[in-house]
């Protein structure tokens, strides 16, 4: 492989094996004796130095002692194949060229244009990347194919001895090696036997420098001596969580892949690190290259801790970030500390205050911004950005004056704003109706808009086209009373904003908590979900599925048919053809859109469940958000999702209620048999509707966790 040209001195560790005037193909040896070759060995283990069996050196004069290096190789074919290249290509040139300076230039200038062509990582990493590169594949028997991710000087402890060495994370394997005055230590695993990763200290817990891995065999080995050690686990973590990932996903997918692939079998190691599994969008090799692998896996882990975070769609990226801002809201005394986050489609906000608040504003709903100067509660001289959005509300957050985070998050917004004014312009010019940028329409699908629009008249129907519109809501109005709660939901409303531009303070968290009025419960379940953001920058999308399957009935259609009947026939609404119909068209458009996962039992129940407060497009979304994200492989034909989540639980109720697991298993019951409806029905059919709801409005703010809660909570009251 042609590298960068760089100087390199003659040594009597290298020995010519082919050579020409200018020319020359050399093989490392090892020269002296014992003791110097164990001493070298060291070094280059320490210092990272360990260089290629092969390389292709220029001198020159005839006979010098100048070199350039212009290739290196790891085997003899590899090296050979590049000393053929420039036989045929560049040594005739330079045979005719007289000026040695000429000639020097010609040959730098074409094999940094080869290497740079090449891609890979001559062009993304520095030297001491390639180097290490180099190492890790001589060192280790992993293939070719296989890409180091980043490389960390570390010392190893086994049978109370320190080996210092260097830990080599590539995109499926975990590996580490020392050398030390003739004793060598290699550890190769692959990331899907790690067990269990944790931060730990050395020196007798002196130093809060390093980290155990546990192994699926019960192996242990501890890692010290690293500089950076959160770096490092980080990355660690994030590698062993893709792999994971994959592992899931291949195995369910196995057989599929197999019958459609007419039994050729896949290759693990051909999957990027990047790469999630099968549903992952494939990384396009030559515009991701121009960052390093680590750089890339990292700004991974940002932006799914970021759409976790803020539940938005899986499409964002995360452009900037400032650390130290603080936010106030006109009307309110309280001032809140937290970060202010920048990305693609959306400002948010998260302060650090346990009751404080955050904010998820699409970009589209921006409608103006103001930078000025000002000072903050401290009187120092700060940055002040207030935001006007589309509900004529306005937020100020309030930055550092010498911040350079400021300057670069204000850069990034006005490209964003000015990306978003030409998609806006190509929509208007182009008469499509679609732009994810018009407000207007959407702000018009959601109940929060009526219900201010009707303000206290409590007489006016303030509901979207949902079932429960038609024919009715679960429970008595009275005893759940729906008329304080949509009294208290009017008036945070007023005060913080709705729909896509509401405030999130503690107190919204509160109202859902207490419970949800009927009028509202379907917009607070996409709101807290994120389905709302997917359905905003997505809006056509359900009716081309509804069409499609009305074209021609996908292959889960039937299957989907025969449930159709069994999804709560207690509801009014599921028992006329109006229901019905809604239901067939939202799970058929479903099992389109994720043709892998198609149609599982028990996604009626909880769809059918959600058609009762929204309507087909909002259940469709949400039922995505759920299925991708809260809830992943609960629906998959091998329920593994569902399946961990039992173990887990299982886990749970031996470690909260002993008594109780040990008399499950003297009488050999096994709880994943009781409790697997409870998790893939998230409860609708294990108690009444009324309180079933109520676990919906927490499964939405919160997560899956609440399953786990409610589980237990039911186990112990029984």
């Amino acid at each position: 492989m042609f590298v960068l040209p760089a100087p390199a001195e003659p040594s009597a560790f290298w020995s010519d094996v082919k050579y020409t005037d200018n020319f020359v193909l050399q093989q490392s040896v090892s020269a002296g004796g014992l003791f110097l070759r164990n001493v070298l060995a060291t070094i280059q283990n320490v210092l990272e130095t360990k260089p290629p069996p092969f390389r292709i050196v220029y001198r020159h004069i005839s006979g010098g002692d100048t070199f350039i290096l212009l290739g290196a190789g790891e085997t003899r074919d590899e090296i050979e194949a590049d000393w053929k290249w420039l036989y045929d290509n560049i040594m005739p040139v330079v045979s005719d060229l007289e000026d040695p300076a000429e000639r020097a230039s010609f040959v730098v200038t074409k094999i940094r244009f080869l290497a740079t062509a090449e891609g890979g990582q001559d062009v993304s990493a520095d030297r001491k990347m390639r180097a290490a590169t180099t190492t890790f594949r001589q060192t280790f028997d992993v293939g070719r194919s296989e890409n180091l991710v980043t490389y960390y000087s570390c010392a190893l402890m086994k049978n109370f001895m320190l080996h210092q060495g260097w830990l080599y994370l590539s995109e499926h394997y975990f590996c580490f090696y020392s050398y030390m005055f003739g004793s060598e230590k290699k550890i190769i695993l692959e990331l899907r036997d790690i067990k269990d990763l944790a931060k730990s200290k050395s020196m007798g817990g002196v130093r809060d420098d390093a980290i155990e891995v546990v192994t699926r065999d019960g192996s242990r080995y501890a890692f010290s001596n690293l500089f950076h050690r959160d770096e490092t686990f980080d990355m660690l973590s994030q590698l062993t969580a893709n792999t994971m990932k994959r592992v899931l996903l291949n195995s369910e997918y196995a057989s599929t892949q197999h019958q459609s692939s007419g039994g050729h079998k896949r290759d693990p190691s051909s999957a990027s690190a990047l790469s999630t599994g099968s549903r992952a969008p494939a990384v396009a090799p030559v515009a991701q290259r121009a960052r390093s692998l680590a750089e890339q896996i990292s700004q991974q882990r940002r932006n799914e801790e970021f759409q976790g975070e803020f539940g938005l769609p899986a499409s964002e990226t995360l452009l900037s970030v400032i650390d130290a801002a603080s936010m106030s809201i006109p009307g309110s005394v309280n001032v809140y500390s937290g970060k202010l986050y920048l990305s693609t489609s959306f400002v948010c906000y998260m302060s650090r205050d346990f009751r404080g608040c955050r904010i998820i504003l699409p970009l589209a709903a921006v409608r103006r911004i103001e930078r000025m100067s000002s000072t903050d509660s401290h009187l120092v001289q700060c940055y002040e950005l207030t935001i006007t959005v589309w509900h004529q509300m306005d937020v100020s957050f309030k930055v550092p004056l010498d911040s350079t985070e400021c300057n670069r998050w204000c850069d990034a917004l006005r490209g964003q704003l000015k990306t978003m004014v030409e998609e806006q312009q190509a929509a208007k010019a182009s008469q499509t109706a679609l732009s994810r940028y018009t407000l207007r329409a959407f702000c018009k699908t959601c109940a929060s808009e009526f219900m201010l629009a009707a303000g206290d008249n409590e007489q006016t129907e303030t509901f979207v086209d949902c079932l429960g519109k038609t024919f009715g809501f679960p429970g008595d109005p009275l005893i759940q009373k729906e008329k304080p709660k949509r009294r208290y939901w009017l008036k945070y409303m007023r005060d913080y904003g709705r729909n896509l531009t509401i405030i999130r303070r503690a107190e919204f968290d509160r109202l859902i908590r207490v419970g949800l009025p009927n009028c509202l419960r379907g917009e607070i379940w996409e709101l807290s979900s994120g389905a709302m953001y997917l359905r905003f920058q997505n809006r056509g999308v359900y009716e081309k599925y509804v069409n499609d399957y009305l074209d021609r009935p996908g292959p889960y259609a039937d299957e989907i048919e025969k449930d159709l009947n069994r999804s709560l026939p207690e509801y009014a609404g599921y028992q006329s053809p109006e229901g019905i119909d809604a239901l067939r068209r939202v799970l058929n458009a479903y099992s389109l859109r994720d043709s892998e996962l198609g149609y599982c039992q028990a996604m009626n129940i909880v769809a059918s469940t959600m058609l009762i407060f929204m309507t087909e497009e909002q259940v469709f979304w949400t039922l995505t958000v759920m299925c991708d994200r809260l809830v992943p492989g609960y629906y998959s034909p091998s329920m593994y999702g569902a399946s961990l989540d039992q173990s887990i639980f299982q886990t749970l109720v031996e470690d909260t209620m002993p008594v109780l697991a040990t008399s499950f298993k003297k009488r050999d019951i096994q709880l994943s048999i009781a409790c697997l409806p409870w998790f893939l029905t998230l409860f609708v059919n294990s108690m009444p509707l009324v309180y079933a709801l109520r676990v919906l409005d927490c499964f939405f703010l919160e997560g899956p966790k609440i399953l786990f809660r409610i589980g237990l909570a039911i186990l112990k009251i029984n």
